[in-house]
C-alpha cells in the first residue's frame, strides 16, 4: 500500500516538474489604477459634458505623428487657451495661472508627441498674458517644445490702449510680443524668424504694411483660410474648424491644402479637430459639428494623408484645440470612440484549468478599425498589480491561454483596448482564471536546512475547494490537515543527507495534485 502511494507520488512529481518547466512568473510592471485612471492634464474633477467633452480618464499616448503619413516631418502644435480659473469662463477644475498646471499640460502634450502650442492671446496685462508667460517658462525647460502667439481679435476689442485705433492697438500688442516673447529660446521660429498668427483681426481695418514696418524682429506672419496665402505681407496661412460646413469641413480642408500647394514657399498650417459644439458657451450660437465617435478626428488626418506624403510634406499642423472646453473642441481629456471592451473565459473547464480561451470584443456603436490601435492583455495575481502579457492587433477576438505555462494559482486577466492617438483607452473587467496545483513557498528546492524543516505551501483547485493537504518526507506521509488551502508546518528530517519533500492536496472530488522540493540537512 505504501509502495503504491510512493510510486503514485513520484509519478505525479515527474508530471508536476514537466508542467512547471518554463512557468510564467508574474512580475508586475504597472497597476490597474495606472491603466484606467486619468493620465492627462485634465483636472481629476472634470466630468463628461453634454457638448461632447469627455470627463477625465485614460487616453492613448501614442504619438500623434503616427496618424500622419509615413516619414512625416510635420511640426504639430496644439491651440491653447489660457483663460480658465476666472469667473468669466467655464469651471474646468484648474486655473491657467497655476504653474503646476502649466507643467502638467506641457508634459501631457509632449507625451502625445506634440511639438508646441499656439497661444490664443488677448493682449498684455491680464490673466491670459500671465498664463502665457507661465507656459513660456515651462516650454523653456523642455528641449524642443516651442510656442507661438496668435493675436485674437479680442485683444483689440477688449484690451486696446486708451484712445487707440485698432491699427495702433495691434501694433502695440505686437511690439509687446516682440519685446517679451520673441527673445525666448522656446519661441517658434521658421527660418530663424519668429512666427505670429492672428484670429479674425481682419474684422478691423488694418494696414499690414504699416504693422510690418513698426514691429521688430522680422516675424513670419500667418493668416487664415485659403485667402490667407495671398494676404498682404503673408508668409502662409492656417486652417481652422468650420462648424457651419455640412461635410465636417472636408471640402474646406481640401480647398485649403490645394491652395497651399500653389504657394510652396509659404507655410501651410493644417488643422485637425474632433468636432465643435458651443451649446455650453455663454456666447454660443448652437453650432455643432459632430464627433462621429472619433472619426471626425481621424478623418482630418486622413485628409492630410490624401494630399501630402514623404516627398510633399505638410510643414505645420495645428490641433484645434487643446482646451477650448466651451466650444467643445478640446482634446485635453481625450476623444471618446463610443466603444467599451468586454472579456470572458471559455473552453471546457477541467480538473486542471478553469478554461482554455480568453475572449474579448469591442461593444458599442463606434468604429474599431478607425479608432482602435491594438489590444493589450494584462495578467495579475492579485487583481491590482499587472504584467503585460501580450499585444494583439485590431480584429483579434481571443487568446489561447494554453499557449502559456501558468503555474498553480488564481490569475486575473484584463484586456485594454488601446485607442489611436488621443482616443480614450478602455479596459475590460477582470476575468478570473484558475490553474490547479500546489505551490511550495518554503523551503526552497536545493537549499540547506536544519533538522526542523519549515514547510509552507498553498493549493489551488478548479472545481471544488481543497479538502486535504499532506506532507510526504521521502515518500512517507508525515502530516495532514483538512479543509484548508494553506499549509504551515515544521517537520523533522534526519541529518547528513538529501531529502525529498512532497506537498500533496486533494479536492472534494478526491482529485489529487502535488509539488516537491529537494533539500539537504547537514
Amino acid at each position: 500500500m505504501r509502495r503504491s502511494l510512493v510510486l503514485t507520488v513520484s509519478t505525479a512529481l515527474l508530471l508536476a516538474t514537466i508542467a512547471r518547466a518554463g512557468t510564467i512568473k508574474i512580475q508586475p510592471t504597472t497597476t490597474l489604477a495606472a491603466e484606467t485612471t486619468n493620465n492627462t492634464s485634465t483636472a481629476n474633477s472634470f466630468g463628461t459634458q453634454t457638448n461632447g467633452n469627455a470627463g477625465a480618464g485614460n487616453v492613448s499616448k501614442i504619438n500623434i505623428h503616427a496618424l500622419l503619413y509615413a516619414a512625416n516631418s510635420t511640426k504639430v502644435y496644439a491651440h491653447w487657451m489660457g483663460w480658465f480659473g476666472g469667473s468669466n469662463h467655464m469651471n474646468v477644475g484648474y486655473s491657467s495661472t497655476d504653474p503646476a498646471q502649466a507643467h502638467r499640460q506641457v508634459v501631457d502634450m509632449m507625451n502625445r508627441g506634440i511639438n508646441g502650442i499656439v497661444v490664443d492671446w488677448y493682449g498684455s496685462g491680464n490673466s491670459i498674458d500671465q498664463a502665457t508667460q507661465l507656459m513660456m517658462h515651462e516650454a523653456e525647460t523642455h528641449s524642443g517644445f516651442t510656442f507661438a502667439i496668435m493675436v485674437d481679435k479680442g485683444a483689440i476689442k477688449w484690451n486696446s490702449c486708451s484712445g487707440c485705433t485698432p491699427q495702433q492697438a495691434l501694433i502695440r500688442h505686437l511690439q509687446y510680443v516682440a519685446q517679451n516673447y520673441f527673445p525666448s529660446p522656446a519661441y517658434m521660429r521658421v527660418g530663424g524668424r519668429p512666427v505670429v498668427t492672428n484670429f479674425d483681426v481682419d474684422s478691423y481695418t488694418i494696414d499690414w504694411n504699416a504693422v510690418r514696418a513698426a514691429v521688430p524682429g522680422n516675424p513670419v506672419y500667418l493668416f487664415q483660410d485659403s485667402g490667407g496665402f495671398t494676404h498682404v505681407i503673408s508668409n502662409g496661412s492656417h486652417s481652422w474648424v468650420r462648424p457651419s460646413t455640412t461635410d465636417y469641413g472636408m471640402s474646406y480642408l481640401t480647398n485649403f491644402y490645394t491652395t497651399g500647394k500653389w504657394y510652396p514657399t509659404e507655410q501651410t498650417t493644417g488643422a485637425s479637430y474632433k468636432g465643435f459644439n458651443d451649446t455650453l458657451a455663454s456666447w454660443g450660437l448652437n453650432r455643432i459639428m459632430g464627433q462621429q465617435c472619433g472619426k471626425t478626428w481621424i478623418n482630418t488626418f486622413g485628409k492630410i494623408n490624401s494630399m501630402y506624403n514623404t516627398s510633399t510634406q505638410l510643414p505645420l499642423l495645428q490641433l484645434v484645440t487643446w482646451n477650448d472646453y466651451e466650444e467643445g473642441t478640446e482634446i485635453e481629456s481625450g476623444i471618446d470612440n463610443c466603444l467599451t471592451i468586454a472579456a470572458s473565459l471559455s473552453g471546457t473547464a477541467t480538473a486542471l484549468v478553469s478554461g482554455t480561451t480568453l475572449n474579448f470584443s469591442p461593444q458599442g456603436t463606434g468604429s474599431e478599425s478607425a479608432t482602435v490601435d491594438h489590444y493589450r492583455v494584462f495578467v495579475s495575481s492579485d487583481g491590482s498589480h499587472l504584467m503585460n502579457l501580450t499585444d494583439l492587433p485590431v480584429g483579434t477576438r481571443s487568446l489561447n491561454l494554453g499557449s502559456y505555462s501558468f503555474g498553480p494559482g488564481t490569475y486575473y486577466f484584463f484586456v485594454k483596448m488601446w485607442g489611436r492617438a488621443t482616443i480614450r483607452n478602455k479596459t475590460s473587467g477582470s476575468v478570473k482564471y484558475t490553474v490547479t496545483g500546489v505551490v511550495i513557498k518554503s523551503p526552497a528546492s536545493g537549499s540547506t536546512v536544519s533538522n526542523s524543516v519549515h514547510v509552507t505551501a498553498t493549493a489551488t483547485a478548479v472545481r471544488t475547494p481543497v479538502k486535504v493537504m499532506q506532507i510526504y518526507l521521502d515518500g512517507t506521509k508525515v502530516y495532514e490537515i483538512l479543509n484548508t488551502s494553506t499549509l504551515d508546518r515544521y517537520i523533522t528530517a534526519s541529518s547528513g543527507r538529501w531529502h525529498q519533500i512532497v506537498v500533496q492536496a486533494y479536492d472534494n472530488n478526491y482529485y489529487y495534485f502535488n509539488s516537491s522540493v529537494n533539500v539537504y540537512v547537514p
